[in-house]
């Protein structure tokens, strides 16, 4: 058992070291034997933040929900900024699932995650939500100017927006 829990562990380690590499050739070849057990696990991450390349856009999702009786109610996906510091740390990874469920290469979550918000906002009793439609807003992050060292502001302006999904609710997907 032993042994058993110790080639455990190196297989982690081992899967965890090649997949914090930067991207490469060479990080894409040895880190693909262990892409479903870290996509699987939750573990991912990519480092585009930081240098080279880091994100040259802000952007947050929103849903607007419709109820039976045509009444609607906008949802924003978790915005870390609009929260308290508290409220952050156990809720830091909705931002990781905020940027990747608006990326057509997760389209296979969209049902999902459009029942998780349907579920979420069924609240009007006999009044369900029929309709969710989920769209991603974005807008370029001005570069810095010469001097200007101003903190970022809480909202920049978001000119671009598309709708990426919109799911009819059924009734068993609010149980």
């Amino acid at each position: 058992m032993k042994r058993l829990i110790n080639a455990f562990i190196i297989f982690h380690l081992v899967a965890l070291g090649l997949w914090s590499l930067p991207a490469s050739e060479f990080r894409n070849w040895a880190a693909h034997p262990f892409e479903n057990y870290i996509l699987r696990m939750g573990l991912w991450h990519v480092w585009d933040m930081f240098a080279p390349m880091p994100l040259t856009i802000n952007f947050r999702c929103e849903a607007e929900i419709v109820y039976e009786d045509g009444s609607t109610r906008l949802w924003d996906f978790p915005r870390m900024e609009k929260l308290g510091i508290f409220q952050r740390i156990p809720a830091e990874r909705y931002r990781k699932w905020a940027e990747r469920v608006r990326l057509d290469s997760y389209s296979v979550v969209w049902d999902d995650t459009a029942r998780f918000i349907a579920r979420l906002n069924n609240s009007k009793p006999g009044n369900p939500p029929v309709i969710v439609t989920m769209s991603r807003i974005w807008g370029a992050i001005p570069p810095p100017s010469e001097g200007d060292y101003q903190p970022i502001p809480a909202e920049y302006i978001l000119t671009n927006r598309y709708t990426f999904h919109m799911y009819s609710v059924q009734l068993e997907d609010l149980q």
